[in-house]
């Protein structure tokens, strides 16, 4: 087997079939594709993949992260490659075997192409690995402006191959014993950063990183996150602990101290304002309910973090009871 594609799904049916039906006429015999289905409703689960018998489903029960998903995807995979791609992505078979090439001529560790939402616009694909200084946007156009040939620019055109720290995990191509040397997806993240972390821990074993512009995929970005109030709250509540679980993972000494502060000044009062504006516009504000949310959401976080002494998320299966 050439190649496993891996989506991990939640509640994102619709995207999901569009991903499958891009696929279906002419995917390779030497391809397989492989669906984890997060939280899987049993009904739902069994009457859509009656609809795809080409492909292979796994009804997770629960909805213990990205990572997770992945992970377990990778586990029934056979592929030499292991193409990891969100649900909300729609690609054709000539799309992928065009990165698939462009990998092995220039023998890059993991690949990503560009993305562009439904109208075309672009994506942020790639991006510096997380630090003390660039935590902010301000820091970051800082650094861009000071050394642009070190910290790239992910919003600027690229016509050619370019290599970077890390790539987004939304489309992502790795092979398979690439991936199985360095660990696979951490499961310490719920969702978010664990791509980062992923392509760091491939740049600590000196593989290479790029970003393929030359091969164009669609991505309806946030099919899955941005659901309703609640699942939105949740997701983005989830980048901010991420940020603190790799700079745990990826930082040492007085380095990882200051970033955690620096992340927590950051976010935490902008927070509190939005939650005070909540209660006074009598929570009629969408946006302002989210903030709300991620605000309690973020307090119990830091509570449990000066309990525990982790700052792993609660969400993630390594902080669960059956993990343990």
């Amino acid at each position: 087997m050439k190649l496993s594609i891996i989506t991990v799904n939640y509640k994102s049916w619709g995207h999901l079939e569009a991903a499958l039906s891009a696929l279906q006429s002419d995917l390779p015999t030497d391809w397989e594709i492989i669906v984890v289905d997060n939280e899987s409703n049993p009904a739902e689960f069994d009457a859509f993949a009656a609809r795809f018998p080409w492909a292979t489903f796994i009804a997770n029960p629960d909805n213990s992260g990205f990572g997770h998903g992945c992970n377990i995807g990778v586990a029934k995979a056979i592929g030499e490659q292991l193409l990891f791609m969100n649900p909300d992505v729609v690609a054709t078979s000539a799309d992928i075997q065009k990165l698939l090439q462009i990998k092995e001529q220039h023998d890059v560790g993991i690949i990503a192409p560009r993305q562009v939402s439904a109208t075309g616009k672009a994506q942020k694909v790639f991006d510096d690995f997380p630090s003390l200084l660039n935590q902010s946007k301000t820091l970051k156009a800082l650094l861009r402006f000071v050394h642009p040939a070190r910290f790239r620019d992910p919003r600027a055109e690229y016509s050619e191959l370019t290599t970077c720290d890390w790539v987004t995990g939304s489309v992502l191509l790795i092979e398979h014993a690439d991936f199985d040397a360095i660990g696979g997806w951490s499961e310490d993240y719920w969702m978010y950063v664990e791509d980062a972390d992923l392509c760091r821990k491939a740049h600590d074993c000196g593989m290479s990183i790029a970003y393929a512009p030359e091969v164009e995929v669609i991505h309806a970005h946030g099919g899955s996150s941005r659901l309703n109030v609640v699942v939105k709250s949740m997701t983005k509540l989830e980048v901010i602990i991420s940020k603190h679980v790799y700079t745990r993972h990826h930082t040492r000494g007085l380095e990882r101290w200051l970033t955690h502060t620096l992340i927590i000044l950051l976010r935490l009062p902008m927070l509190v304002v939005a939650g005070i504006l909540d209660l006074i516009t009598l929570r009629q504000i969408p946006t302002l309910r989210v903030r709300s949310r991620m605000l309690v959401g973020l307090l119990r976080y830091y509570g449990g973090v000066v309990r525990t002494g982790s700052w792993l998320s609660p969400r993630a299966l390594a902080n669960q009871p059956a993990a343990e």
